[in-house]
Parts: structure tokens; sequence; C-alpha cells
């Protein structure tokens, strides 16, 4: 869109260069008013802002940062109960994509911990910018679902990742977390353990064991690393076999464990070194205190298993948090009509019982 020339809106232009700020109203009020800004240069990342109705520049509204998930419902819900409502964009992770990637455009694609590191700059972004924003700066909700609770919570208690242009005066930590069926510990969920990958490789394909080093990195290790894709791996095996008269039988059951390596060869792209520096379950102690803290899960969630395990351990650390369960829902729950309404009404109160929400309807 070309604008016609003006000292006001060459001002504007001016900001958006020197500060990665969208030029938003000096007075006045907004209704339902939608901004985008760059919240980092390098690498370049957005936010886009979600401004309740009759929101002011002069105003100091409670601020709900939404990661990785998309929730029309609760998101316009929060928003006309007066909160500014940001999404920022996190690292593009195309994990999807995996297996038509060489291992070279891997290594040069971003990677979950880039995630981490934008989710810190991001709410630092956020404090830091409040007045022009119109929120409190402690008053800053994190939410997110499956991973994207993760990143909400990795906000708060990752120290490993961070980007280097980050001014580490201004805290990263949100003031809430409201973490929808979140995906904790990742490095359970994804990655084969040495021990299960070797076990299995001694008790159904032995043949194999001189030559592991040309399907895995370091058997020393506590997590397997591949060295390339798995269905390449799974050629390889083939080949090996024949090369060196293994019966088909054992190729066949070596390819089977292979098969622990997950059809998006995750591990490629997602180190385990990284992958333990993100494990909730691993780097929450009793020292890194959670805030106000709600967990909505359901109990039909196929992450159930990785979930109890945080809540036992985050309990052991002596961390307080409102837990909230769904009986019958799965992962996703909360975008169910049978559990939307509940949901967002749980979340609503423990909201309200902090004095989070400026509105109640």
């Amino acid at each position: 869109m070309t604008y016609p020339p003006s000292i006001l809106q060459g001002l504007s232009l001016s900001l958006i260069a020197l500060f990665g700020l969208s030029p938003l109203h000096s007075s006045g009020q907004d209704k339902g008013v939608t901004k985008k800004m760059r919240y980092l240069e390098v690498p370049p990342r957005s936010l886009t802002v979600y401004y309740p109705d009759n929101w002011s520049t002069t105003d100091r509204r409670p601020a709900l940062v939404i990661f990785r998930c998309n929730i029309p419902a609760q998101r316009e819900y929060f928003r006309k109960l007066g909160m500014v409502v940001i999404k920022p964009q996190t690292a593009p992770v195309n994990s999807g994509q995996l297996p038509g990637m060489s291992l070279e455009e891997i290594a040069a694609s971003p990677k979950p911990r880039d995630q981490v590191a934008d989710t810190k700059s991001a709410i630092r972004f956020i404090r830091n910018n409040a007045t022009t924003l119109g929120i409190d700066p402690e008053k800053i909700v994190a939410t997110g679902t499956s991973g994207g609770g993760d990143l909400a919570l990795q906000s708060h208690l990752n120290r490993s990742f961070t980007h280097k242009q980050d001014d580490l005066a201004v805290s990263c930590s949100p003031d809430i977390l409201v973490l929808y069926c979140p995906a904790f510990d990742g490095i359970d969920l994804w990655f084969v353990k040495t021990e299960d990958f070797l076990n299995a490789t001694r008790a159904s394909s032995p043949a194999f064991i001189p030559y592991l080093d040309r399907f895995i990195a370091n058997t020393g290790d506590s997590y397997a690393r591949p060295i390339d894709h798995r269905k390449t791996l799974i050629e390889l095996a083939d080949t090996i076999g024949i090369q060196n008269n293994i019966s088909k039988a054992e190729i066949e059951s070596f390819q089977n464990t292979l098969e622990l390596f997950n059809e998006r060869d995750w591990q490629l792209l997602h180190p385990a070194e990284d992958a333990l520096e993100m494990s909730a379950t691993r780097i929450l102690t009793k020292s890194s205190r959670l805030p106000p803290t709600q967990i909505l899960i359901g109990d039909r969630d196929h992450l159930a298993k990785a979930q109890q395990a945080f809540l036992e351990h985050a309990r052991n650390q002596g961390q307080a948090f409102d837990l909230k369960v769904y009986k019958g829902g799965g992962h996703s729950f909360m975008t169910q009509p049978a559990f939307e309404s509940t949901s967002t009404e749980d979340v609503h109160s423990f909201l309200k019982q902090h004095k989070i929400l400026p509105v109640d309807p």
C-alpha cells in the first residue's frame, strides 16, 4: 500500500526502521485492531498483537502471549475481557520435511533450541515495550498448547538458549503460566535410548553389532544418534547384510530395530544434548520457582505418561501449581465442543484469582 507523504507517516516509518515497531495510534481508541511488529532483527521474528475493544495507548492492560498454537475461541474470549493478546512467531522448525532434506540442509535449518531462544526474546521485548503496547509489564501471561505449552514453560525455566542480542537485565519469565496439554520432555517421547537400541540388536540381529558405527554416532551416549535418515539406514542394513551374508531374517529384524527412529528422524534435527537442556523434568529444580501456573490436561492424552512424570517431579521439588484434569479429554481437548467452554472458564477463574483480568462478564 502506498501512503501519501506526510511528516507523521515519515516519523512512523523512521520508528519502524530504528526499532522494528509497527506504527501505533498515539491517542484515541481502537476497536478490535490487529498490529504486527518485529521483536527480533536477527534472525527476523515478528509478533501479532490483537487489541481489545476500546484499547488506548495509555492503557496498562494484562497481556496474553500465545506460543505456537491457534485457539481462536479462547483468544477472542480473553481479548473481549480486555487482555492484549500477542502471538509471537518462532523459528520455523520443519520436522515434517526431514525425510526429503539432505543432512547439510538439516544442519543449516532452524532447530527447536532456536524456538526456545525466540520465546525468551519475545517475552523480553513485550516487557521492555510495555508502554508502546499499552500493557502492564507485571501482568504477562504465557500460554500454549502441546509444544507451545512447553515453550511457554521454557521461557521461565530454560537458561541454556538465549539470543546474544537479548538484554539480560529484562526478565524473560512470564508472571503467569497457563499450559494446555503440554508436551513435556520430548526427549523421552521421540528419542531412542542407546541401551534399548543395543539390547534389541543383540537379541534379534547380533550379526549387525560390528557395523553399528555405520548407523549410530556414539554407542556411549545415553541416547542413540542416527547418522542418517531412518529410510537411508534401513536401505544400508539391506546392503550390509547382503555383502556380509547375513540371513534375510536377521536383516529384517535389524531393520525393524531401526524403525525405533521415528519416521520424521527427529533426532537429526533436534540433537539429544539440546533436548536434555530443554527437558522440563530435568531442568526444574527447587530453586527455579514457578510463577502462578495452571496446567490443563485430558486423562486420555497420548502424552499422559510424560505429563504425569513432570507433575510428580514438580511436586517432589516443592512446586505449587493448579491442575485441571478433563475426564475423557485427549490431546488438544480444549478445541473440542465438550471441553471448550469448561476449560476456558477454568482459565478465567485462575486469572481472576491472581488479579489478572480487568473485566468480569
